[in-house]
């Protein structure tokens, strides 16, 4: 019998899994047989006891720092679940000590300039950093990537996409499909905030890449307003889906005479989609994604780099909300080193 991917967490609190949470990161890995979750670290002693008695993680391997963690514990995978002020130090020292795959929950860092550093330091030791955006891991959301680029819908045009704020900690969701969907590169944003009196406020804007797709933005509702919808234009069709009602559907332009435009789009559901999808599920594929990418030793569909994407599109919406301007891409030097400190609310 092969064995196991041995898998350790840092950060036991919240999507860590404290509380024997089955919607968290050790929940996903614990339903994969592939892999074993072996270890923990958490500065906190009574959290890290919990956490380990909880997921029956061996007392010796409980650790009160990554570093210690990643020298004794002999991962292959490590999930990095701290607040994200924190993901910049232990996903460093996981790539120091030769970690394979590193999965850091989202959003990346605080700062474009941090994100960087991370991606650079796993580029240097040859690690595997996924950054946590689930939709990407999920057959749902692939079904809809291959139908554009198999050409269904054309070129794509504008997409349209609503999510929940505050906008780096949720929104970054919203920002990253937008990009899966078309592997556009964002070169000019024009970014609104809401009025909260937070450091991650809700928020948004318009985005528009190089290749010419424009992609609006909007994650001023709450959680618990927010629908989760998206609508991909291209020039034969389109797609639109409510991730929280089920709907996913798939509209072909079809010529359409007697209407003033000439055209109409024969609206249809794609077939074998979900009616809805469980929160467990999120972690799961991302757990997933992260044991088969240390098994075929292949990059993740949702890197570093791409969470580093999300992170300067929506600081970029932050300072062109500030300056009352639209932002060129890449930051600047300076403005890379604009921090958005997410209360994770």
């Amino acid at each position: 019998m092969a064995e196991k991917v041995r898998v350790g967490i840092v950060g036991a609190g919240g999507v860590g899994g404290l509380g024997k949470r089955y919607n968290s990161h050790a929940g996903g890995y614990t339903r994969i047989e592939e892999c074993e979750l072996v270890a923990i670290a958490d500065i906190n002693e009574e959290r890290l006891q919990q956490f380990g008695e909880e997921w029956d993680i061996a007392p010796e391997h409980r650790y009160n720092t990554a570093v210690e963690m990643y020298e004794k514990a002999n991962l292959d995978v490590v999930s990095v679940t701290t607040h994200n002020l924190y993901h910049h130090g232990p996903v460093i020292e996981a790539a120091e000590a030769g970690i394979k795959v590193i999965m850091v929950e989202k959003p990346l860092a605080v700062s474009v300039e941090l994100g960087r550093q991370m991606v650079e330091a796993c580029d240097e030791s040859g690690s595997r950093l996924i950054t946590e955006h689930t939709r990407r891991f999920l057959p749902p959301f692939k079904k809809i990537k291959k139908m554009i680029d198999d050409g269904l819908i054309g070129d794509v045009r504008t997409i349209e996409t609503t999510g929940a704020r505050p906008l780096l900690h949720n929104g970054t969701h919203t920002v990253d499909y937008a990009f899966y969907w078309t592997d556009a590169a964002p070169k000019l944003v024009s970014g609104f905030l809401s009025d909260e009196p937070v450091a991650d406020p809700g928020g948004g804007g318009m985005v528009v890449c190089e290749s010419g797709v424009v992609v609006f933005i909007n994650c001023i509702a709450t959680r618990m307003e927010s629908e989760g919808s998206t609508m991909i234009a291209g020039t034969k069709g389109r797609i639109q889906y409510n991730e929280n009602r089920g709907l996913w559907e798939y509209g072909p332009l079809v010529e359409t005479p007697g209407i003033s435009y000439g055209a109409s789009y024969m609206w249809e559901d794609i077939p074998d989609m979900p009616a809805e999808v469980n929160l467990d599920d999120y972690f799961y594929g991302a757990a997933l994604e992260s044991v088969n990418c240390f098994l075929e030793d292949r990059e993740s569909v949702g890197t570093g780099r791409d969470g580093l994407k999300c992170l300067e599109v929506i600081t970029a919406m932050h300072i062109s909300h500030r300056t009352g301007t639209m932002v060129p891409l890449p930051l600047g030097e300076g403005l890379d080193q604009v921090e958005i400190r997410s209360t994770g609310k």
